[in-house]
């Protein structure tokens, strides 16, 4: 066995939670960038608009904890009294791994595991950060249909990756927005749920996070919504920033992520904080510039921009941002939609 594979088993082989009682409900596990605090603000603002029904906690696992960090959730909690909110901070060993490997990855299955963890409910639900729920009763919908049903888990999109259903596991499903029973987790040792590459049926394959033991559960138990309903999603916001920071030299933002985390600070952030996304006039330099730090030069990236276009106008015209923040938008990505020729 690899040594990284001997450290991942070794180290995440059994839930701290295991024997805990368990009250009927849902725990939604914030997964938010330790970072990026606009994040923070946005992801209870979504979920501050739902009907929370049947909802218990708001857990917000950062993925690197800091007393910044700590200050921006605490004054969180003072401008949102009414959410039930707690701030859970990885292990000391866990905060090594996201510190020097700053691996989205292995930040998610560790917010993941010590959320799990830290939950009360026998159900929790995966929020992902850059995912925007327009409809007010989602939440309790998706909740009452995972029961009533008796699923291990319901999500709302196919994995992405084409491979399960080329492989018989058309089931799979994608974790944003994934609601899971805690006790068909723990079923299976946290590092299963790590995204990693193992052995299924004689095949070799990189698993996502939580995606392996959804092959090994029968079929009718992993459930997904029959259409797409109810939400924005950019989808790899945080692991494509994560790329951005880890990358050096030029990086060619050919889905535009680094422009949203901008345009969603200049609109959203209330912390003040200082982040690594360029302003938006520099931003605006590598639509021509080849030579710039970000650049949108290729043409696979022109490509790209009515997809990321068209839900940036979703989420403007049905994200529940206030008016000022959807100016803010608006005004920010112009020099963008003039170069490609916008006409939505």
């Amino acid at each position: 066995m690899a040594l990284a594979s001997r450290f991942w088993t070794t180290m995440y082989g059994k839930w701290r939670s295991a024997r805990k009682d368990r009250s009927p409900g849902y725990t939604i596990l914030m997964m938010v960038p330790g970072d990026m605090a606009v994040f923070l603000d946005l992801a209870l603002d979504v979920c501050g608009g739902q009907d929370l029904t049947h909802c218990a906690e708001i857990l917000v696992i950062p993925d690197r904890p800091s007393p910044e960090f700590r200050k921006r959730f605490e004054a969180a909690q003072d401008e949102r009294a009414h959410l039930p909110m707690r701030l859970v901070t990885l292990p000391f060993v866990d905060r090594l791994v996201t510190k020097r490997m700053n691996n989205p990855h292995h930040n998610y299955f560790l917010q993941l595991k010590n959320g799990i963890d830290a939950s009360r409910t026998t159900h929790v639900l995966l929020h992902d950060a850059d995912l925007f729920i327009v409809e007010p009763n989602f939440l309790k919908a998706h909740y009452e249909a995972c029961v009533e049903r008796r699923l291990a888990c319901l999500g709302l999109s196919p994995a992405w990756d084409q491979w399960y259903r080329d492989s018989g596991y058309p089931h799979v499903t994608a974790t944003w927005e994934l609601l899971i029973d805690v006790a068909w987790a723990q079923q299976y040792p946290p590092h299963k749920h790590h995204g990693h590459r193992d052995v299924l049926n004689g095949v070799s394959h990189e698993f996502d996070a939580t995606l392996l033991p959804q092959c090994l559960t029968p079929p009718e138990r992993v459930g997904r919504h029959d259409q797409e309903w109810g939400f924005v999603h950019f989808n790899y916001v945080i692991s494509a920033y994560r790329l951005f920071q880890n990358s050096s030299g030029r990086y060619e933002d050919a889905n535009f992520r680094v422009l949203l985390v901008r345009l969603l600070i200049d609109a959203c952030d209330r912390s003040g904080w200082q982040y690594d996304a360029p302003p938006i006039a520099e931003l605006a330099m590598g639509l021509r510039n080849p030579s710039r730090r970000v650049t949108y030069t290729k043409q696979e990236t022109r490509k790209n921009y009515p997809e990321f276009r068209s839900k940036l106008k979703e989420l403007i015209e049905r994200g529940r941002l206030q008016d000022a923040q959807c100016a803010s938008i608006r005004k920010g990505i112009e020099p963008f939609d003039r170069a490609f020729d916008w006409r939505g």
